[in-house]
C-alpha cells in the first residue's frame, strides 16, 4: 500500500513542478538549466540529511546509468518547455503522458516485469491516453492546428524520453537506491545542459541577461521536481515501475484541471465533450494500468 501512496504524492509534484514554466518567458534551455540547478540543489541537501535520514547505499557502477538518465531526461525537459510554450499545459501534458505506457512497456521488456504485470492491460491504457491526448488537441485554424501539431511532436519526443528514464530509474533503485541516485541523475541533467548552452554562442552570450524572477521560476520548479522524483523512487521500492509510473500519470488528471480552469488554455463551454472525453480516457488508461499488475 505504501508504494501506491507514494506514487499518488510523486503525481501531485509532477503537476506542481511545471506551473512555473506558465509564469516564465525565459528560453526553454535557460528554464530547463534553472531548473536542474534546483533539482540538483535539493537532492544534495537530501543526500546531505543520510545521518539525520539514516540511509545506507554504496556506489556502484550502476551509477552511469543515471548520467545517461540526466542527458535523455534534459533532451526531453527541453523538448517538453517547448511544447507548453507552443500548445499549453493541458494539451502537450497528455502527449507527454504517453511517457506512461513506453514506460510500462519497456519495464516489461527490459525488466523482466510481465512476470507481475499483464501487458493487454498495459497496451490498452496506452490507447486510452492517446485518445485522451487527441481530444484536448483543439484547433481553431489552420495556423493553430500546424503550431498544435509541431507541439504534439515535441511534447511526444518528451514522453518517450521521460519514458527510457523511468526504466533506467527502477534498475538504479534497485541496485543502489533513491538518494545517491537523485545526485548522481540531477548533476548529470545540470553539466549535459550547460555544455549545450556553451557549445551554442547565442545561447552562452544571453544566459546572463537572464533576469533574477525567471531563475527563481526555475529553480523552484527543479524543488518541486525533487519532491515528484523522490516519491516515485520511494514508490519503486515496493512496487513494481510498470505499476508506479502508472499510478503517477494521474498527474495528467491535476495538470488538465489547472490548464483548463487556472490558465484558461481552451474554451470549456466551446469544447465541453472534447474535454469530457479527454478526462473520461485520461481516467480509463489510468485504471487500465492499474488492473495491469497480476
Amino acid at each position: 500500500m505504501i508504494g501506491y501512496i507514494f506514487a499518488v504524492i510523486s503525481s501531485i509534484f509532477f503537476s506542481l513542478y511545471v506551473i512555473p514554466r506558465k509564469l516564465s518567458k525565459q528560453h526553454p534551455v535557460y528554464f530547463s538549466f534553472f531548473m536542474g540547478i534546483g533539482f540538483f540543489l535539493s537532492s544534495l541537501v537530501l543526500y546531505l540529511l543520510k545521518p539525520l535520514l539514516g540511509f545506507h547505499e554504496t556506489i556502484s557502477p550502476a551509477l552511469i546509468w543515471s548520467i545517461v538518465a540526466g542527458i535523455v531526461w534534459a533532451t526531453g525537459f527541453v523538448s517538453f518547455v517547448k511544447s507548453i510554450d507552443a500548445i499549453g499545459l493541458t494539451r502537450s501534458n497528455q502527449w507527454k503522458n504517453l511517457q506512461g505506457p513506453i514506460g510500462v512497456l519497456l519495464s516489461l521488456v527490459i525488466l523482466g516485469e510481465y512476470l507481475t504485470t499483464n501487458p493487454v492491460f498495459a497496451l490498452l491504457a496506452g490507447i486510452a491516453v492517446f485518445l485522451s491526448a487527441v481530444f484536448f488537441t483543439v484547433s481553431n485554424s489552420k495556423e493553430e492546428a500546424k503550431v498544435n501539431l509541431n507541439g504534439v511532436y515535441l511534447a511526444a519526443i518528451s514522453g518517450l524520453a521521460f519514458g527510457i528514464v523511468t526504466v533506467i530509474n527502477k534498475f538504479v533503485t534497485t541496485e543502489v537506491g533513491v538518494y545517491t541516485q537523485q545526485l548522481v541523475w540531477s548533476l548529470s541533467i545540470v553539466i549535459s545542459l550547460l555544455l549545450y548552452i556553451f557549445s551554442q554562442k547565442e545561447l552562452a552570450k544571453n544566459i546572463k541577461a537572464t533576469g533574477r524572477k525567471d531563475i527563481v521560476l526555475g529553480l523552484v520548479a527543479g524543488f518541486l521536481y525533487l519532491g515528484a522524483s523522490f516519491f516515485m523512487l520511494q514508490s519503486y521500492r515496493y512496487i513494481p515501475a510498470s505499476i508506479g509510473f502508472t499510478i503517477i500519470q494521474l498527474n495528467g488528471i491535476w495538470t488538465i484541471s489547472i490548464g483548463l480552469f487556472v490558465f484558461k488554455e481552451i474554451d470549456s463551454k466551446k469544447y465541453y465533450k472534447r474535454i469530457s472525453l479527454g478526462f473520461l480516457f485520461a481516467l480509463i488508461g489510468i485504471i487500465l494500468l492499474v488492473f495491469a499488475r497480476k
